[in-house]
């Protein structure tokens, strides 16, 4: 007969106990990537409503620019990238070697850069004339959604209890 032998010490219930806690955590909590919702712009205007009318554009708001999809292009681009990376994490808390808040910030670390990655280097609709004229008053460039940083330093995740 083919047996295993199987030692239970305590030291290994308490190894058990954290992990299980761990991954209750998991399930408790939740990532959210957002601008700092106490940032503003020079004219007073926060940042994540601008961010909001720069995503959308005029197909959902009064404004008078094209949509600007920085934040979707980003995580349409990469989630796969976003889901493996947590079921990866997901599987190193479960081994013990990572725990449930390193989990979720290594993945807001993660969709923070693609986020501002596709700030930097999207392909947008070109600025109007108008707009041109203005940023090169301010010395601020030609580059759509850059203009002062603030909402591309304003990029944040919060691990959150649900």
């Amino acid at each position: 007969m083919i047996g295993v032998k199987a030692t239970v010490t305590t030291q290994s219930l308490q190894k058990f106990a954290q992990i299980e806690k761990q991954l209750n955590l998991l399930a408790k909590w939740k990532l959210v990537v957002q601008f700092n919702e106490d940032n503003t712009e020079a004219n007073g205007v926060k940042v994540e409503l601008i961010a909001m009318w720069l995503e959308y554009g005029n197909e959902g708001f009064n404004v008078h620019y094209p949509a600007r999809p920085f934040w979707r292009s980003a995580i349409d681009a990469n989630i796969q990238r976003i889901m493996n990376r947590f079921i990866f994490n997901a599987n190193q808390v479960a081994q013990g070697k990572m725990q449930a808040r390193q989990c979720f910030e290594d993945i807001g670390k993660q969709i923070v850069q693609y986020i501002r990655k596709s700030i930097l280097q999207g392909s947008f609709a070109p600025l109007a004339q108008s707009t041109l004229m203005a940023k090169a008053l301010k010395g601020s460039g030609t580059k759509p959604l850059i203009d002062t940083r603030t909402m591309l330093n304003s990029l944040e995740y919060v691990v959150k209890e649900i």
